[in-house]
């Protein structure tokens, strides 16, 4: 009913995409309730010298039907920065991104890939459900299974570079829902990727105009169904009751509310992430432009700068980077930060100094084994059940576009 009472726990591109499409069906009693005292999850845009710069998403994809439509419903418009990317060694060199030599054996392996991932039916779905087995396996090991030995090497720039992790760990589920045929041949095609000039935050603010009703810095500690089938939402500072709930937040984080038995709460609990790190950076002689350290994408290089990012064209002595990298093998932050100057510094960069930085839980997945036992199936089938619902990213796949258009299946399939 038009009249029901809706909570929606997250404010990240999920949350606020379902919030949009209930509104215009017509749904007012939406309650949104965020943990954090802004919106956006991992869109996270910050100030500097008058400039937006983008500690979360980085880019669209023109590839992205969905996001597209999105900004054209919001009035909002790519006017932001364009970019370039250089490909740079260890030691700072300029690189290629593939030998001369393996160019022919590529061309005949992306004729091929049209044809293979037409197989795959939970690629394309906007909710998984049924997975193929194949899917299941590492990302790497898919590639040998389909004798897919350039693409493998190719992938890694454009995955493992974003902090999305390994390819011999990530089921190719993940892989190929993020890297799909057309956004790959966009990426190699040297794209016009589509940015903000306000940041990526205009997504979210104009999005979180369709809740009237958002309680920032209220995280929920508990969720329970009562005997009258209501469900009662419990935070630090209210107790309220709901007719339906869609959880948004990241699940591994939920996984202890009351509404989830002990198996599910344990199925949960599976979920990985990656440790993540994007630094801003006031610094001397920035080189201009999106540069990727192709020889940090070795497991043994974690720590170090897989991508920098100036975004907009550096024009004065001191200017602000961003560098992007995972946590170093001793899990502290010390250590990354070192090895973060430090790749600057072989950059030609003087002077570095931090100017912000955000440690995200990135890329939520699940294994191999967890598919095999039924992830996908099992969540599917407590969709909508007594009027509970699950989105977010390790649902979709995480980007933009998977998150939007999960949401708006779930929305539109259940209200």
């Amino acid at each position: 009913m038009k009249t029901s009472k809706i909570a929606i726990i997250g404010g990240g591109i999920s949350g606020l995409v379902i919030a949009e499409q209930l509104r215009a069906k017509g749904y007012q009693e939406i309650t949104l309730y965020e943990k954090h005292h802004t919106l956006g999850g991992k869109i996270h845009s910050i100030q500097y010298a008058g400039k937006s710069y983008e500690l979360g998403t980085i880019f669209g994809l023109p590839s992205q039907e969905r996001l597209k439509a999105l900004m054209k419903r919001l009035g909002i418009k790519g006017d932001g920065p364009k970019l370039s990317r250089v490909n740079y060694s260890a030691n700072g060199e300029k690189t290629i991104q593939l030998p001369k030599s393996l160019l022919s054996d590529f061309r005949v392996e992306m004729e091929r890939l049209p044809e293979v991932l037409a197989e795959y039916t939970a690629l394309n779905a906007p909710r998984i459900q049924y997975v193929e087995p194949p899917l299941m396996l590492p990302f790497s090991q898919w590639c040998d299974y389909h004798e897919f030995s350039v693409l493998k090497k190719v992938i890694i720039h454009y995955y493992t570079i974003f902090g999305l992790g390994e390819l011999s760990l990530i089921p190719a589920l993940f892989v190929l829902r993020v890297l799909n045929y057309d956004n790959l041949m966009t990426f190699m095609e040297m794209p016009d990727f589509v940015t903000w000039k306000s940041g990526a935050i205009t997504l979210v603010q104009k999005l979180g105009q369709s809740v009237k009703d958002v309680r920032l810095g209220q995280a929920v500690t508990d969720l329970k169904q009562l005997e009258n089938q209501q469900w009662q939402l419990t935070t630090a500072y209210e107790s309220a009751l709901y007719d339906q709930v869609i959880i948004a937040a990241p699940l591994d984080e939920v996984s202890h509310f009351a509404c989830f038995d002990s198996a599910l709460s344990k199925m949960l609990n599976q979920i990985k992430v990656e440790s993540f790190n994007v630094y801003a950076i006031c610094a001397e002689n920035i080189p201009s432009g999106v540069g990727c350290l192709l020889d940090n994408l070795k497991p043994e290089r974690r720590g170090h700068i897989t991508l920098f990012d100036t975004r907009w064209e550096v024009t004065s002595k001191e200017a602000l980077v961003i560098a992007y990298a995972y946590d170093a093998p001793d899990g502290n932050p010390q250590t990354t930060t070192r090895l973060v100057m430090e790749d600057l510094v072989a950059l030609g960069v003087s002077s570095p100094r931090i100017y912000q930085m955000k440690r995200w839980r990135h890329s939520p997945h699940v294994d191999s084994d967890q598919l095999q036992n039924g992830f996908f199936q099992r969540i599917e089938a407590l969709q909508g059940k007594n009027g509970l619902f699950l989105a977010g990213e390790c649902l979709s796949a995480l980007s933009l576009e998977n998150c939007i258009r999960f949401s708006e299946s779930l929305v539109s399939d259940f209200f």
